[in-house]
């Protein structure tokens, strides 16, 4: 059996070997999302597997001060359809963001497809907070679909 320490798997963490890739949702630069883009898709090509959490990043445009989101619909439950959950704080440097988002809870949501967005708005949510439907005077990133490994 292989010894391992805790400055061994501090140092797997840290290199950044334990994580999954960033996903990437582009610029806030859109409209609302349309409720056809808002669906699973028929096949898993070109669709992002990720974990449990993973880190969202994308970009804003200079100068943007309203708030801003990560938001996430589980698109694989019917109940669920333009409900979205708020993702942890959102961390600004200059014109890029980044935050973690959650996909389900423990075993719930493996094998589900997910909808992820940026949002910048004036509203004020709170992470953990369920929303009905989005704002239609926000900016956008385009919808990133993912699958939960």
């Amino acid at each position: 059996m292989r010894n391992v320490t805790f400055t061994s798997v501090v140092a797997l963490l840290l290199s950044g070997a334990a994580q999954g890739a960033d996903v990437d949702v582009g610029s806030v630069d859109q409209k609302p999302p349309r409720q056809n883009e808002l669906v699973a898709p028929k096949s898993d090509a070109g669709i992002a597997a990720v974990g449990l959490r993973e880190t969202i990043k994308g970009t804003v445009a200079k100068g943007e001060k309203r708030r801003l989101y990560i938001v996430v619909n589980p698109l694989s439950n019917p109940n669920t359809v333009n409900t979205w959950w708020v993702q942890q704080d959102v961390s600004r440097d200059g014109e890029s963001f980044r935050a973690v988002a959650q996909f389900g809870e423990d075993d719930a949501g493996r094998g589900e497809y997910f909808a992820v967005l940026a949002v910048a708005t004036d509203k004020k949510w709170s992470v953990g907070e369920m929303l009905s439907g989005l704002p239609d005077d926000a900016a956008y990133t385009k919808v990133k679909i993912v699958k939960r490994k």
